[in-house]
């Protein structure tokens, strides 16, 4: 996505001031939005909301409870058993957007500077459920062997704590869906979905979604202006939009400029093939 946030004028469990949206879910019978159904029935949330956005504690929601057409956006706090409006229709609450800058990852590096995977092994033979969950993003990024990683991580989606399987759930889900071959990522899944947490459940059907975002999803999503980044040939790619023109990018450099997302699609170009024709072998980050 282009933004990560909304503005609000209570706080919410992101933030005094805002919530965090790094995704919104698309439209269809298996994954997205129709899905409303099963997770309002697990979290016993009223019937009328479509959820677009959420981790199952927190959701974004078109209202439909008291209107047919042109639904407020609310934003539900589970835990809190609150429904707060904020923004009156969908239009409104894609044009409130923005991004908040995180603090620079360098910052905190440092920090972790040095972690072995022998250390991360103690830790977890150790059984040090708060320390193994302050490092996992950390490694999940910085870690090169993915196949160490990978069965570290399928030890620990196992582990009693329901809040450190869904950490790891997350983590599967924002940072190695990608970097894992299909074998290992189907395993996963099918942990994450027979799980006794709603959480982690629900990641599992978010990393299908992943799995299955199409050439016709690029094309909806580049519609409403989100930025997308995937994986092609072990390279990461990103299409964004700046200086007033929409780019096919790499981490360092614009490859591929273009007028508008339509030109994009016809003619960008990625080992000689277009991005329909290449789409099938693509991974979303």
């Amino acid at each position: 996505m282009k933004f990560n946030s909304y503005p609000t004028d209570v706080p919410t469990s992101w933030a005094d001031d805002h919530i965090n949206v790094n995704y919104i879910l698309g439209i269809s019978l298996e994954d997205g939005i129709l899905k409303s159904e099963y997770f309002i029935e697990e979290w016993e949330m009223p019937q009328g909301l479509v959820l677009f956005n959420g981790d199952g504690h927190t959701w974004i929601a078109l209202d439909y409870r008291h209107v047919s057409s042109e639904p407020p956006i609310v934003y539900i706090d589970n835990e809190e058993e609150k429904i707060i409006k904020i923004a009156n229709h969908f239009d409104e609450f894609l044009e409130g957007l923005y991004t908040e800058e995180s603090e620079p990852f360098d910052e905190v590096e440092p920090q972790m500077e040095g972690y072995s995977k022998e250390e991360f092994e103690t830790l977890i033979q150790q059984d040090n459920v708060e320390e193994i969950s302050s490092v996992i993003t950390y490694l999940s990024q910085f870690e090169s062997d993915v196949d160490w990683l990978s069965k570290q991580f399928m030890k620990l989606s196992k582990h009693p704590d329901k809040y450190l399987r869904s950490d790891i759930a997350n983590t599967v889900w924002n940072f190695l869906t990608y970097r894992l071959d299909n074998e290992t990522i189907h395993e996963f899944i099918e942990v994450f979905k027979n799980d006794t947490d709603i959480d982690v459940r629900m990641y599992a059907e978010m990393i299908i979604e992943k799995l299955n975002y199409s050439y016709e999803d690029l094309k909806r999503d580049l519609g409403f202006d989100y930025r997308v980044s995937f994986s092609f040939q072990d390279h990461i790619y990103h299409i964004n939009d700046h200086s007033g023109q929409w780019h096919l990018s790499d981490y360092e450099f614009d490859l591929q400029s273009f007028s508008t997302t339509e030109e994009l699609l016809q003619q960008a170009t990625l080992d000689g093939k277009s991005l329909e024709e290449i789409w099938g072998n693509v991974k979303i980050l």
